[in-house]
């Protein structure tokens, strides 16, 4: 069982988010705290191998918490940030939280992240911290603005496109944003069966795909969801793989 940790100080969001989990049977809900100095209490009672934390609360923040509970536990459970805000997600990783959830919550959303906890327990890893170098997927990735830096879910990113340089990631909302690192990293990290990479400068990703049009010698270009007029290209070496994306021998 993965005993967990429920912290919210608006009764109702704890409720939906028990019922949610208790969806599932491996989990077990043995704790609920309505700010985080009961929190603190009760993570000093009991080993919890998992919390889900608001941020804002009266008093002392959620990423204040957990800061405090790495400074005092060997082993802390691993932590998932459930905030209406996205602009915490920065600071969140940077505290090792190995997921961050924005309400409201959806079913899918949170199994996805309880089989990460149930990944990380059976190979007691340390939670991962957001860096260019881990192993595991990405749940967000950050982009520059200007002199801002922007958290994306992967979910909300159309295509990736190098020019030069220069890494850019334009979302389902034709947000056209900066990302410091490269495509090959990003196409190692971004979930395979959803991102493709069509071409050498191109990583798509295949959900947001709304027409395939024949090109010229076996070549194909895409028209993306969402009202661009960009046209993506698909080279001749990546067909096949573009095929196999979508499950059919021929386009």
């Amino acid at each position: 069982m993965v005993r967990t940790l429920i912290v919210d100080d608006e009764p109702p969001a704890r409720a939906e988010l028990r019922y949610q989990l208790e969806c599932h049977p491996d989990v077990e809900v043995v704790g609920e705290a309505a700010n985080a100095r009961e929190a603190e209490q009760l993570l000093a009672a009991l080993d919890y191998q998992a919390i889900f934390i608001d941020i804002q609360m009266p008093g002392m923040s959620g990423l204040d918490l957990i800061h405090r509970l790495h400074q005092g536990q060997v082993r802390p459970p691993y932590v998932v940030f459930v905030t209406a805000h996205s602009r915490h997600a920065v600071a969140a990783f940077h505290l090792g939280a190995i997921d961050y959830l924005l309400k409201p919550v959806t079913p899918a959303r949170l199994a996805d992240t309880l089989n990460r906890i149930r990944a990380f327990l059976g190979r007691q890893d340390s939670p991962p911290v957001e860096s260019e170098d881990h192993s595991e997927g990405l749940r967000f990735v950050l982009a520059t603005d200007r002199d801002r830096t922007i958290p994306v879910a992967w979910e909300d990113i159309a295509y990736v496109v190098a020019e030069g340089d220069a890494v850019w990631l334009t979302t389902l909302q034709r947000q056209r944003l900066r990302v410091r690192t490269t495509l090959q990293a990003l196409e190692r990290r971004l979930p395979a069966d959803i991102f493709v990479r069509c071409h050498r400068s191109y990583l798509v990703n295949i959900r947001q795909v709304q027409e395939i049009q024949p090109f010229f010698n076996g070549t194909y270009t895409l028209r993306m969801r969402g009202g661009g007029h960009e046209t993506i290209p698909v080279s001749r070496r990546n067909v096949r793989r573009l095929r196999e994306a979508f499950g059919f021998s021929r386009p």
